[in-house]
C-alpha cells in the first residue's frame, strides 16, 4: 500500500509542506522517501520498504536522466511490459513499478499510460524537458488529487495532503453541498470535491505541466483523455462457448494478479461478482499451496438461529460458496458505535463514499491480519453488466422479431415492452412510474438542505439523457464518476485500516473484452448477465450462478439498525453544543434533529446519513 504527494513551485520554500504532506498520510503506513530538486518535490508513504509485489519505495531517480517518478503502482503482466523496454529477464523480478513507469517514461513519454496495465497513479519530473507529467489509471482504483496554488501545483493521494500544504484553502464548494444534499443516492463527479481548490484527476486521464512557473504566471497545464471505452474495438465473431473460453481466462488471470503482496482477503455477498472472485482466489492460493483466503461478509452473525424468512436465501448462498471452497467467513456486523466513529472520524473531510456496512469489515479484516481485500465492484460496469438498453436498441435497430422473443421470454413480457416504450418516451419516466405506483414520496420532500441556502445556490444540473444501446450506456457508466467515488472513498478508509482493496472486475483487458462484446452476449431471453452466468455454470454452485434475484434485504436492515442505535448519540451531541456546527448552515437542523427523534430512520435513511456526515462533529 503507497500513497504518493509532490509539488511544482516557483522554489524551495515549499520544501517544509512536504513533510506537512507526508504526515497527512501516516494512514498509509510508516515508512517515508521524498525528493526535492529546487521548485520540485516528490514523496511516498507506504508500509513498508517493499511491498512485497515489486511496487516498493519511491520517489524512483534517474540521475544520469534526471528523471525522478513518485508512483502508488501496481502492474499487471510484468513480462510483457518488460520485454518492450527491453528489460533482460535476469532484472525484472528486483525492478519496483516506479522503476518500470520511469522506463516506461523514457520509452514512450506521454503515451506510457496506454503501455500499463494495472493500478496506478504516479507523477514524473522530467528536470531536462521541464515537465510533470501525472496518470491515473483507466478505472481510477488509485486516487489522485490536486490543486493550483498561487503560480505552482500540488498533488497527493488523499484530500488532506494536499490541503495540508501552505496556501491551499480548505473553503467548501457550496454548489458540491447543495449537489449533495439534493441528489438521489451519493454525489458524484469526476473532477471536483467538496473543497473549492482541490480536483481530481478523472480515470483514464493525463495530466502535464510545462515549463516553470513564475509568480504572476500560471503553469501551463493540459489534461488528456488517454482511455476511451466507448472506442473499444468489437470483438471477433465467436460461438458463446468461445466468448465464455476467453472471458474464464481473462477473469482468471485478473484474480492471479491481485493475490500478491500481503495477507489476501475476499468480500462474500452471494452474488455473481463477489462468489466468483471468491472461488477463484481460493483455487489459486490452494494451487500455490497457501490456504484459502478469509472471506468477510456484511451480513451480520446468525449465533445459531435461524435468519429471517425473508434473509434466509442471502445466507444460503454464501453458505453454498463456502461450502464448495471450504471458506470460512466472517459475518461482520455494524454497530452503533461504528456509525458515530465513522462521524468522528471522517467530520473534518466531507464527501468520502462511506458504505458504512463496509467499516465492520475492514475492522475484522484488519483484526484477521488481511491486507489486501479483493472486492467485486466493476462487474455491474462490465462484464456483468445487466444489457440495460438492449432491447430498446433492437427496437431502434429495426429487429422487431428478436425483440418480440426477448419480451416473450421476459418474467413479465406485457411490462418489458411497456419499459423499452416508455424510456424512449422520457429516459426516467419508468422511474417516476415506478416510484408513484409504490406510494414513494417526491425526493424534495425528503431533502434535508437548509432553506435560505438552497434559495442562494443550486445544485449542478443532474444528466437526464440515457443513452441506448449495451455500449453507450456501459461507457456512460464508467465516465459517470460514480464508480470512482466509491473507490476514493474505500481507499481513504481502508488505508486507515491498513488496508489495499483491489478489484479484479475492473482489469482493464477484462474491461475492454467486456466492452467489445455483442449486446446478446448480456442478455439473453429472461436472464440478464447472461455471459457470466453461461462461464460460471459449473464454476458456481448453481444456485447463485442462475438466481435472477439481487434483492439483499439482510444487508440494509443491520445498517438501519446501526443507524437508529446510533441516532440518539447524534442528537445529544449535535443539542449539547454551546454553538452549532460551523456546517450546520447548509443543513436543515430542526428537521435533522426531528428526524434522529423517529423511531426507524429507514424512510429518509439516505437524506439524513448525507446530512449528518456532512456536519463537523
Amino acid at each position: 500500500m503507497n500513497a504518493l504527494c509532490g509539488f511544482h513551485l516557483p522554489d524551495a520554500r515549499a520544501t517544509h509542506g512536504l513533510a506537512a504532506m507526508l504526515a497527512a498520510l501516516s494512514d498509509y503506513g510508516k515508512t517515508c522517501a521524498q525528493w526535492t530538486e529546487g521548485g520540485v518535490g516528490l514523496g511516498c508513504r507506504s508500509a513498508a520498504a517493499t511491498n512485497g509485489d515489486g511496487a516498493g519505495r519511491s520517489p524512483c531517480l534517474d540521475r544520469d536522466a534526471d528523471i525522478a517518478v513518485a508512483a502508488d503502482a501496481r502492474l499487471d503482466d510484468r513480462d510483457t511490459l518488460c520485454s518492450a523496454l527491453g528489460v533482460p529477464h535476469a532484472e525484472r523480478s528486483a525492478l519496483t513499478e516506479g522503476s518500470l513507469i520511469l522506463r516506461a517514461w523514457r520509452r514512450w513519454g506521454r503515451e506510457c499510460p496506454n503501455h500499463l496495465l494495472g493500478d496506478y497513479a504516479f507523477a514524473v519530473w522530467d528536470a531536462r524537458k521541464r515537465t510533470l507529467f501525472c496518470a491515473r489509471d483507466h478505472a481510477g482504483a488509485r486516487p489522485f488529487y490536486y490543486a493550483f496554488p498561487p503560480s505552482g501545483f500540488v498533488f497527493a493521494s488523499a484530500v488532506e495532503a494536499v490541503l495540508a500544504m501552505p496556501d491551499v484553502s480548505g473553503a467548501l464548494d457550496e454548489a458540491i453541498v447543495a449537489t449533495f444534499l439534493t441528489g438521489p443516492g451519493w454525489w458524484n463527479t469526476t473532477t471536483r470535491t467538496f473543497f473549492k481548490e482541490v480536483r481530481k484527476l478523472p480515470p483514464g486521464h493525463t495530466l502535464t505541466i510545462e515549463g516553470d512557473p513564475f509568480p504572476g504566471d500560471g503553469p501551463r497545464t493540459r489534461i488528456e483523455r488517454y482511455w476511451r471505452p466507448e472506442r473499444t474495438p468489437a470483438a471477433r465473431p465467436a460461438s458463446d462457448d468461445a466468448h465464455a473460453e476467453e472471458f474464464l481466462d481473462l477473469y482468471a488471470r485478473a484474480v492471479e494478479d491481485r493475490l500478491c503482496g500481503g495477507p489476501v482477503g475476499v468480500h462474500l455477498s452471494g452474488g455473481l461478482d463477489s462468489s466468483s472472485i471468491a472461488v477463484l482466489a481460493a483455487r489459486e492460493l490452494r494451487r500455490r499451496g497457501s490456504p484459502a483466503p478469509p472471506a468477510f461478509s456484511w451480513l451480520p452473525a446468525l449465533d445459531g438461529e435461524a435468519p429471517a424468512p425473508a434473509h434466509a436465501k442471502e445466507y444460503a448462498l454464501i453458505d453454498a460458496v463456502c461450502a464448495q471452497e471450504d471458506l470460512q467467513v466472517s459475518h461482520c456486523a455494524l454497530s452503533p458505535g461504528d456509525v458515530l466513529a465513522i462521524l468522528r472520524r471522517d467530520g473534518a473531510f466531507p464527501g468520502v463514499y462511506v458504505q458504512m456496512n463496509e467499516e465492520a469489515v475492514q475492522r475484522h479484516a484488519a483484526e484477521s491480519g488481511v491486507r489486501v481485500l479483493l472486492s467485486g465492484w466493476g462487474g455491474d460496469e462490465g462484464v456483468s453488466f445487466n444489457g440495460r438498453g438492449y432491447r430498446e436498441q433492437l427496437l431502434l435497430g429495426g429487429r422487431w422479431l428478436r425483440l418480440a422473443a426477448e419480451c416473450r421470454a421476459a418474467p413479465h413480457p406485457f411490462r418489458a415492452l411497456a419499459h423499452v416504450a416508455l424510456s424512449l418516451a422520457h429516459p426516467h419516466l419508468p422511474i417516476h412510474l415506478h416510484r408513484r405506483l409504490r406510494g414513494k414520496e417526491p425526493r424534495r420532500r425528503r431533502w434535508l438542505i437548509d432553506p435560505a441556502f438552497a434559495r442562494r445556490v443550486k445544485p449542478l444540473p443532474v444528466e437526464v439523457f440515457r443513452p441506448i444501446g449495451v455500449r453507450r450506456t456501459q461507457a456512460r457508466l464508467l465516465r459517470s464518476g460514480d464508480l470512482s467515488q466509491r473507490i476514493e472513498g474505500w481507499a481513504a478508509s481502508g488505508a486507515r485500516h491498513g488496508l489495499e482493496y483491489r478489484y479484479p472486475l475492473l482489469d482493464r483487458r477484462l474491461l475492454e473484452f467486456a466492452l467489445g462484446l455483442p449486446p446478446e452476449q448480456f442478455r439473453r431471453g429472461r436472464w440478464s448477465r447472461w455471459l457470466m452466468r453461461h462461464a460460471l455454470d459449473g464454476v458456481l454452485p448453481p444456485e447463485i450462478c442462475w438466481n435472477s434475484d439481487k434483492a439483499d434485504p439482510a444487508r440494509f436492515e443491520p445498517l438501519f439498525d446501526a443507524f437508529a442505535g446510533a441516532a440518539p448519540a447524534l442528537r445529544r451531541i449535535l443539542t449539547a453544543r454551546a454553538e452549532p456546527p460551523s456546517r450546520a448552515r447548509y443543513v436543515h437542523m430542526p428537521r435533522l434533529l426531528e428526524r434522529l427523534d423517529a423511531d426507524r430512520p429507514d424512510r429518509w435513511f439516505m437524506p439524513t446519513w448525507k446530512a449528518v456526515q456532512l456536519l463537523d462533529f
